[in-house]
């Protein structure tokens, strides 16, 4: 299946906004890991819709400055989209 995604903002400072478009309903898990300790800060499940679909990820300004791994994943684990995001 193919989707585009588009992340921002990047860098970011409280929250990311995911904008996922689909071409049939998929479910998927949501990972974001913090890259210089390998730990996954936030995994949520999220069902996608056929066409556009909006999540957000909020409350983040806790997080430490630095680099962050966005994964979005199918039900088996394989990696539909991965991208680096900033935390100023």
């Amino acid at each position: 299946m193919t989707i585009e995604v588009s992340v921002y903002p990047n860098p970011f400072v409280n929250s990311i906004s995911i904008e996922v478009i689909c071409e049939e309903e998929k479910n998927c898990i949501i990972l974001l890991a913090d890259i210089q300790n390998e730990r996954i800060i936030r995994m949520m499940g999220a069902g996608l819709g056929k066409g556009l679909n909006k999540i957000p990820l909020q409350n983040l300004q806790a997080l430490q400055l630095g680099a962050y791994q966005l994964d979005i994943k199918d039900p088996e684990g394989d990696t539909l989209y991965k991208t680096k995001l900033i935390k100023q």
